[in-house]
Parts: structure tokens; C-alpha cells; sequence
């Protein structure tokens, strides 16, 4: 008995691979040679497609599909059949252009456009437990940091460029910190000595700290959500003017809770509490 068997011809296919430094430069793309099976000599030889490497950002199902960027193109990743897991490589076809391939495929998160991903009140979507849910409560001008830092906007709620926006978050994580720290040490050492029929010192300091802790953070609220309503197009909904100065005084917590939720996905990546943006490392990028 005779086992047919079937002959494939294999023309060799230039497949960018991307390499990166460690500081985020691109020292660019190399090639590798694959082998694809084309048809015998009997039919025409296909066109070989270039395709880009990808490394997973998270452990992800199979046909989620997430943006990434490519020398500035933006193009849809589908994840195999059978998923991945983070940090998995897996190749995915890339049209390229007349000027060929150059650069990195970087994954960008997918923000709504037009409307908010949320409620204002839906502070417990993600569990009570959630460190949007806690930081927004205890410490509003963190997670606001972490905002910004997302949105690529400096600590005093413009928009910058990367080197302006590098220290955002660290610098609304000092004033925190220094926030409580002199309100601590005040309520211990201020009234030591003074009369207790006139002002001490520590009131007055007190009540100027009283004053920045009010203001700064809803001046930022107010600036960082006009921001996000004029990038991702999202219309007022109520007190129409001045919309965003409302949430900013009367819902701190709930306008930074949900400026969070709306530019990161939580269903997939985990939320930090004291990381520059509140998610992992490896989460692809808004901006």
C-alpha cells in the first residue's frame, strides 16, 4: 500500500521583531526569516504578509481585542484562539505601508468616546475592597495623580510633554503625604506653651491647610474632568456651564472615582493603590 504524501515549496518571509530598551527608546525593528507553506508549482506564490510580534499585556481570552500603536498607525490586536498569558509572544498580521515597517507595536487602551463608562455614584462597581474605592475616600489627591498621570497632564492639570508629566503623580503624592504629616505634627506639638485665651500658631496654620486642602483638589477635579470630557467628546449632562465645577465641589470623591473607572479597564487589570498610574506596569497606555 502506497501513503500519498503532499510536497509544499516554502519562500522565506521578512517578520518584524521589535527590541526595545530598557529606558522606552526604540533602537528598532530586526527581521527574522520564517517559513510559510506556498502552493507547488502548478499556482501562483502568494504575496507574503509581514507580520508583527506581540507581547501579551495581560492574561487575556481568546478574540479580546485591544488597540496598539505602530509609528503612530493604529490597528486592532485580536487575541488567538486558545487566549494568552501575560507576557506570552504571539505574531499577528500587520499591513504595511509603502514606506515598509518601522517602529514598535505598543498597546493602547480603549477609552469610550462620547460618554462616560459609568455613573457618577457607581463607587462600588469594582467591589468594596477596590483601591479606586478607598483612595478616592482617604486620599482623592492620589488617585488624581494617577489620573493625570494616565492623561499625561502635569500636577497642575495642563497638558505637557513627557519629560512635564513624568513627576505628576510623585508630586501630588508628596503634597499628600506632607499634608498629613504637618497636620499630625500640629495637633501634637502646635499648643505647647501658648495661652490658651489667644490664637496658637497652629490654628492659624491649621486653617490656611484647611483652606489648600479645599481648593487644590477641586480646582484639579474641575480641570482634569474638562479635560476628559473635551478629549473623549462627552457631552454636559446636568448644570450645563458649569457642570464640572459642581462635581468638583459637591462630589470630589465620586468625580474622581469615576474619571479613574472611565480611563482604565479594571475588568482585566488589577488597580493599585500607589503606583505613578494605579495599574500595573505592563498595561498598555491611553496616551
Amino acid at each position: 500500500m502506497t501513503v500519498p504524501t503532499t510536497t509544499h515549496d516554502y519562500a522565506s518571509v521578512a517578520v518584524p521583531l521589535i527590541a526595545e530598551a530598557e529606558d522606552g527608546k526604540n533602537w528598532g525593528a530586526t527581521l527574522r526569516k520564517g517559513l510559510i507553506a506556498t502552493r507547488a508549482a502548478d499556482g501562483p506564490t502568494p504575496e507574503g504578509r509581514p507580520y508583527l510580534e506581540v507581547v501579551a499585556p495581560a492574561t487575556l481570552p481568546e478574540r479580546y481585542t485591544f488597540e496598539a500603536d505602530v509609528n503612530g498607525q493604529s490597528f486592532t490586536v485580536r487575541v488567538p484562539t486558545g487566549g494568552v498569558e501575560e507576557g506570552q509572544k504571539f505574531n499577528v498580521p500587520f499591513p504595511a505601508g509603502s514606506d515598509g515597517y518601522s517602529g514598535a507595536a505598543i498597546p493602547r487602551a480603549s477609552v469610550p468616546v462620547g460618554h462616560w463608562k459609568d455613573d457618577l455614584c457607581a463607587c462600588f462597581r469594582h467591589g468594596i475592597c477596590h483601591s479606586v474605592l478607598w483612595n478616592a475616600c482617604c486620599c482623592p489627591l492620589v488617585i488624581l495623580g494617577q489620573v493625570m498621570q494616565r492623561l499625561r497632564l502635569t500636577w497642575l492639570g495642563n497638558k505637557g510633554t513627557v519629560a512635564q508629566t513624568a513627576s505628576t503623580f510623585r508630586i501630588l503624592l508628596f503634597i499628600t503625604i506632607g499634608i498629613y504629616t504637618l497636620s499630625g505634627l500640629l495637633s501634637i506639638f502646635g499648643d505647647a506653651g501658648q495661652p490658651t485665651d489667644t490664637p496658637s500658631f497652629s490654628v492659624w496654620v491649621n486653617g490656611l491647610l484647611a483652606i489648600f486642602c479645599s481648593v487644590l483638589p477641586i480646582v484639579l477635579v474641575c480641570k482634569t474632568r474638562r479635560h476628559i470630557r473635551t478629549r473623549y467628546a462627552i457631552p454636559e449632562q446636568s448644570c450645563h456651564g458649569c457642570e464640572d465645577c459642581c462635581c468638583a465641589y459637591w462630589c470630589t470623591c465620586c468625580a474622581v472615582a469615576q474619571m479613574a473607572r472611565h480611563t482604565a479597564d479594571y475588568e482585566t487589570y488589577a488597580g493599585l493603590c500607589c503606583s505613578e498610574t494605579g495599574l500595573p506596569a505592563h498595561t498598555p497606555s491611553i496616551v
